[in-house]
């Protein structure tokens, strides 16, 4: 039997897949995986119309599994619609600006072997199952699966939306402007009910190694842990900044004293006005608590 009768000797399994046109890649990952998915699924498409439509269209998706083509913000909507749901599993394609989840899972980058890999993985019961984290600001409450941060990151992705298209080059653009104009935090943080304060450009809950496309931020972090790692970067001036900035990529600026690293469940912030992301998506502004819930979602 050759490969091809194999595959249709295979049963084909149900799958909604929702499309991020917004995307940087997100359209045309779908159109890369539109000739082959019929030979593995059964589905159907919805293109999002708006942020926070992808929320919207996963809590009514069917199938067993969501493939997503987007980026990190993209899951992250996803991640918000199935939250409450233990019936499907989510499947991120290597898409986006960041592509810091997709990286985090360690999926297959082709189109052709990722659609292997999900069915594969749906197939034998080899996907990831882990918590999801919350923020609460504002009255509201979003989950995430990776990073999520106050003051600084909040800003530089506010300001990269501008130069999104322009990848990693328009991050450093945004992360530029934005060091012309910040101004020192005076971060009133409570770190698993211990007190600290100081001035900060920057606090981060971090599940993920990975931020802003393949930044390793916290490379201590382990996304299959019941804790996350909090990441408080220290006020400096601008010059130094310039000199810590580049380490983040190896990450060894946890080696620089203006950069305090440790573990965390609950991290509150309770100084207020300070611009709040998880994913690169703006939630709101502090005071905020960020935890680790014990809410499950499966990645494939």
């Amino acid at each position: 039997m050759n490969t091809s009768d194999q595959t249709a000797a295979q049963p084909r399994l149900a799958a909604t897949v929702i499309v991020n046109p917004a995307s940087r890649s997100g359209s045309k990952i779908f159109e890369s995986l539109r000739e082959r998915l019929g030979n593995r699924f059964d589905f159907t498409v919805h293109y999002t119309e708006k942020r926070g439509h992808a929320v919207e269209l996963a809590r009514k998706a069917s199938g067993s599994v969501i493939i997503v083509c987007g980026g990190d913000g993209t899951i992250n909507e996803v991640a918000n619609g199935v939250a409450h749901r233990t019936d499907i599993a989510v499947a991120p394609t290597y898409g986006g600006s960041g592509c810091d989840l997709s990286r985090l899972f360690g999926i297959a980058k082709a189109v052709g072997p990722r659609l292997e890999e999900i069915y594969g993985r749906l197939r034998s019961g080899g996907g990831i199952r882990m918590r999801l984290s919350l923020v609460e600001a504002d009255g509201t409450k979003r989950y995430f699966v990776g990073v999520g941060d106050a003051g600084f990151g909040a800003m530089v992705a506010g300001t990269f939306d501008r130069y999104r298209k322009l990848g990693k080059f328009g991050y450093v653009l945004g992360v530029l402007q934005t060091l012309m104009k910040i101004k020192p935090i005076e971060a009133a943080v409570t770190i698993d009910g211990k007190p600290k304060k100081e001035p900060a450009l920057m606090v981060m809950f971090a599940r993920s190694r990975y931020y802003a496309g393949g930044m390793k931020v916290s490379p201590n972090s382990d996304p299959l842990a019941d804790s996350a790692r909090m990441i408080f970067l220290k006020w400096m001036s601008r010059p130094v900044f310039l000199t810590v900035f580049p380490r983040v990529y190896s990450g060894s600026h946890l080696k620089v004293s203006y950069v305090e690293e440790c573990e965390v469940r609950r991290l509150e912030i309770a100084t207020p006005g300070v611009p709040i992301d998880v994913e690169g998506e703006y939630v709101g502004v502090t005071p905020c608590v960020f935890s680790v819930t014990d809410r499950y979602i499966s990645i494939v």
